[in-house]
């Protein structure tokens, strides 16, 4: 009989153990969350009408790039601070959605000169964030859904949840258009990596691109066993093609910048055109402008 009790006392407790850790505890965290992304509402529309630079950590990045986006708004992420040494540029808006990198270096990252730092979480990265839910950051409430396309979906109330597929330049093109921004420059985002994890599953890897798929080889050397994990490209693809049609109906416009790459969802500007001979930023409208008139043959003032 005794034994029979205690049986029925350790299943009992392992029921209750396992519902509070797969249900009352996701419950919890997603209220939390949610109480603090409440934060991010002062950010939207903020920015109506105006351009801004999404930049990637591709290997086409280049500190004299960064310098020319010096004085617009950039959102940039991950290991951007390992270019800080080489450039006059700094962040603004700085994201980090992986939970890895966001607890190894979030200290490192919140010192760093910035004007606002939005860190989105997961329930993996619950526990060993919330230690810093009482910072000056964004916190943003995770999710993973997708449209009958098969899509992911475009979030569009941040304070709710943001949408996380493949790759934080999804997460940030979602912020930029919360924000308002009605054109969108790309810039180091090559999409081209050593290792990629296909559609069916496998892998491909790519020898010759080892250790030279982000800006610095440091890159590497600042996330453990970085070069062994593959990257989702397909997922990545699926996100692009998701932030295009959500701006695509919206009238927002999002071009490629990027010097080479592989990303050919969005239509391709040349970076350089959308400076004047000062360095002056003019953008993709008045750059095309401005070259068909000298195509033309015309002097321009």
């Amino acid at each position: 009989m005794k034994n029979m009790i205690k049986k029925i006392t350790n299943n009992v407790a392992s029921f209750i153990i396992w519902t509070y850790r797969r249900k009352i505890r996701r419950s919890f965290i997603n209220i939390r969350i949610r109480m603090l992304s409440q934060r991010v509402k002062k950010y939207k529309d903020i920015h109506i009408g105006e351009s801004c630079f999404i930049i990637g950590n591709g290997p086409s990045l280049t500190g004299e790039d960064l310098n020319k986006i010096k004085n617009q708004i950039s959102f940039s992420s991950n290991r951007i601070n390992l270019f800080l040494d080489d450039t006059k540029w700094s962040p603004y808006y700085y994201t980090f959605i992986d939970a890895r990198m966001a607890v190894n270096f979030f200290d490192e990252v919140y010192n760093m000169r910035k004007k606002q730092m939005f860190v989105v979480v997961t329930d993996a990265g619950y526990s060993p964030l919330k230690k810093h839910f009482g910072k000056e950051c964004v916190f943003l409430r995770s999710y993973h859904e997708h449209e009958k396309s098969g899509l992911p979906k475009f979030s569009e109330d941040l304070s709710e949840k943001l949408n996380t597929h493949g790759t934080v330049t999804y997460a940030n093109i979602q912020l930029a258009i919360y924000m308002g921004f009605k054109n969108i420059y790309l810039i180091g985002v090559d999409n081209n990596y050593a290792i990629n994890k296909q559609e069916d599953g496998s892998i491909e890897i790519n020898k010759e691109l080892i250790g030279k798929d982000y800006f610095k080889e440091s890159y590497y050397n600042s996330i453990e066993n970085a070069k062994q994990v593959p990257n989702n490209i397909y997922a990545m693809s699926q996100a692009y093609k998701s932030a295009k049609q959500y701006c695509d109906q919206r009238g927002v416009k999002i071009y490629n910048a990027t010097r080479g790459g592989k990303l050919e969802v969005f239509p391709r500007v040349n970076f350089d055109d959308l400076f004047d001979t000062n360095g002056n930023f003019i953008g993709e409208t008045v750059a095309g402008e401005l070259g068909a008139v000298k195509q033309q043959g015309y002097k321009t003032v």
